[in-house]
């Protein structure tokens, strides 16, 4: 017995060292659209959509009933949490089956903090509280900060760092009331520890990012610009707010690769602001004006939407200078986007020889070897699982491949009787 789990034992931790992950499928969460105007309610409901990143194929795999919008998704092993309005989901990631609801009014942004699930809170006329913890299973309520602990008004995003959660407090619905600060939760005492100002350029933060041991936030302050925030999570507080667009919607922004890619409206265009310099690096020029966006960091793409926010929307694959791969049509108003990333182990099957790969990254010329049979022809897919290029090899064991031509972002090269391997080009 004790011989057969130290087994069982060792071929686990070597499947575990040889798995990789993968981007299973992105969720892209629909906000759907309530005629607020003129009092007709809900014309399009809110729905939950899957994109298959290999197939290229996006998919309504959710339809909700109810509430007025979605307000965001998040993936949590095998299950997809959804916050819309006045209510939590839970569905299966594989079945997309119902797995369990409760009603939260005014729920806003999820996070998960071991068998915990956070919620900040907002709702036009206020609240009685602003953040609650309830089990993950169950929905169970917990714990909630009230007023009286310290955070007084509405909170947007929500990111945990190790047993503390730090909320974006803007005071969201209130518009000529917006505030810009960053709460701090001590998850384990169940307090309001802090509460930092982000100063008068730093109202209405959104979303914010935890990169090298600082917190970064992306603040719309009052629409007419953005702009982002720097925190020193060690103690030392705020260290600096600094303008970056001239011009704000509800801008989507994400983290990707030392960068924080933002919207600025008055091109209508991305931009990136580098964090090495603490500036804007540059504007991406032909750029789609996206609405909601997140990075895949295993195939170094972003994922992006965009929507005339009462009939169309589409999905994108972007590379890092912003250009887009491919698209498809998506849910109209797309806007909150995350990803099923799951283990593949990386086991060898063994009828399959495997192909050795240099230089990865390549940027000019990347040479394969085949270790086996001989190899007749080579496919290279992009990250959207498209053929890009087809190259006979004359039965050869080695071969040069140019892939300068070959846009940044992740690829996959196949060969018959090999087993796939992929490469990054710079």
């Amino acid at each position: 017995m004790y011989r057969s789990f130290l087994s069982s034992l060792a071929l686990g931790v070597a499947l575990f060292a040889g798995a990789q992950q993968q981007v299973h499928q992105v969720f892209a969460l629909s906000e759907g659209y309530y005629d607020y105007i003129n009092g007709g309610g809900q014309l399009v409901p809110v729905t939950l959509g899957s994109y298959d990143p290999v197939a290229g194929t996006y998919t309504t795999v959710v339809t909700i009933s109810g509430p007025r919008f979605g307000s965001d998704v998040l993936v949590d092993g095998g299950s997809v949490y959804v916050a819309a309005d006045d209510r939590i989901l839970r569905y299966d990631a594989d079945t997309y089956t119902e797995t369990g609801m409760t009603m939260v009014q005014g729920v806003r942004k999820l996070a998960v903090w071991g068998d915990r699930l956070l919620l900040t809170r907002g709702e036009l006329g206020g609240l009685d509280h602003y953040f609650e913890v309830r089990d993950k299973q169950s929905f169970d309520l917990l714990w909630t900060l009230d007023p009286a602990d310290g955070l007084t008004m509405s909170a947007e995003d929500v990111v945990v760092v190790g047993d503390m959660a730090y909320l974006a407090v803007n005071n969201a619905f209130d518009w000529t009331n917006l505030v810009g600060k960053v709460g701090v939760v001590d998850l384990l005492a169940q307090t309001y520890a802090d509460e930092i100002d982000l100063g008068p350029n730093g109202l209405n933060p959104e979303k914010l990012f935890v990169v090298d041991g600082a917190l970064h936030s992306f603040n719309n302050t009052d629409f007419s610009g953005s702009s982002i925030s720097a925190i020193d999570l060690g103690g030392a507080g705020l260290t600096y707010t600094h303008d970056v667009a001239l011009n704000s919607g509800c801008s989507a922004s994400a983290y990707a690769e030392g960068k924080i890619y933002f919207m600025e409206y008055s091109q209508n265009e991305l931009a990136r602001y580098a964090l090495s310099t603490a500036s804007v690096l540059d504007t991406l020029t032909g750029s789609p004006a996206v609405y909601g966006l997140i990075e895949d960091p295993i195939n170094h793409v972003l994922y992006a939407t965009t929507t005339d926010f009462f009939s169309t929307g589409d999905l994108l694959v972007l590379n890092a200078d912003g250009s887009t791969i491919s698209s498809v049509p998506a849910a109209m108003s797309a806007g909150n986007l995350a990803l099923d990333i799951r283990l593949s182990t990386g086991v060898v099957e063994p009828t399959k020889d495997r192909i050795v790969l240099y230089p990865n990254p390549a940027t000019e010329e990347l040479t394969l070897s085949f270790t086996g049979t001989s190899v007749v022809s080579v496919v290279i897919l992009d990250a959207a699982g498209r053929v890009v290029k087809r190259i006979g090899t004359n039965n050869t064991v080695t071969q040069r491949i140019a892939v300068a031509d070959l846009a940044p972002g992740s690829y996959t090269v196949q060969a018959l009787g090999h087993a796939p391997v992929r490469f990054v080009k710079r």
